[in-house]
């Protein structure tokens, strides 16, 4: 599943390719999920400009002229794919098809169909996007959420924002705290440490994928990852990688990560 670098990573290359362009024609091709009828769809892109692509928690978010927005959720397995309009026609699996005036296709595909699209999503309350959580909101959802372990809470989407499997494990192995530990048991300095990992682990892999992959609008890249990588066997600082399903997620860390209880 695509998490927050690649999805921020996505939306700047999508925004650089499509914003300031004219939808010509959007097709819902009743793949996936769509909380209106493929015809008000249809009728809410047609002839807007794209003004705005913007990362949204775990969703990439696109504004129109028109003041219409459309925000896409690629869940598992769904991706985009920035095409001609006759190419836009052999990708496998769509979800959406957006046509511009100019010749460029989006297209929004899912294999497992669970990809989903929203139209004009209603006001409801965010969580904080993990970029910007302070380490007093990370100390009030770990009073809040006392029993949970650390990892399963990192996860929750609807506590903060963006953070995926592969990038809980990196967080926490740079904060040194075992995934199993407790919320409610994270001694101050261990929070503090926690707050300093998120956006420092967030931000130093945006920064990766912008080097090794300008380009991208689908795919995940995990080869500069520390921890979250089943090839390997130790850490940069040599400590053996373990590997094991905490609450069902495959979750890699080591033995330098204190297990708070």
């Amino acid at each position: 599943m695509p998490e927050l670098p690649d999805l921020t990573v996505y939306a700047e290359n999508l925004g650089k390719a499509l914003v300031g362009k004219r939808i010509e024609k959007g097709e819902y091709h009743g793949r996936g999920r769509l909380n209106a009828a493929a015809e008000e769809l249809a009728a809410a892109v047609a002839g807007a400009e794209v003004t705005a692509v913007e990362r949204t928690g775990k969703q990439v978010t696109f504004r129109l002229g028109n003041g219409n927005t459309l925000k896409v959720h690629l869940m598992l397995t769904g991706g985009f794919a920035l095409t001609g309009p006759s190419e836009a026609k052999e990708v496998r699996y769509p979800v959406l098809t957006l046509l511009f005036a100019d010749g460029t296709a989006l297209v929004v595909a899912d294999e497992k169909g669970w990809a989903s699209v929203t139209l004009n999503p209603g006001a409801e309350k965010e969580a904080p996007d993990a970029l910007k959580i302070t380490e007093e909101e990370l100390q009030r959802l770990c009073a809040r959420k006392p029993r949970a372990m650390i990892k399963p809470l990192l996860l929750d989407q609807a506590l903060i924002g963006g953070i995926g499997n592969a990038y809980a494990d990196e967080i926490l192995w740079a904060a040194r705290i075992s995934p199993k530990s407790p919320a409610g048991k994270l001694p101050p300095e261990a929070v503090r440490a926690l707050a300093e990992a998120i956006p420092a682990v967030l931000n130093d892999a945006i920064a990766e994928l912008r080097k090794r992959h300008p380009d991208m609008v689908s795919g995940e890249y995990r080869e500069f990852l520390k921890v979250h990588r089943p090839e390997l066997r130790t850490s940069p600082t040599g400590a053996r990688i373990l590997k094991e399903n905490v609450q069902s997620k495959r979750t890699y860390y080591t033995e330098e990560q204190l297990l708070y209880q």
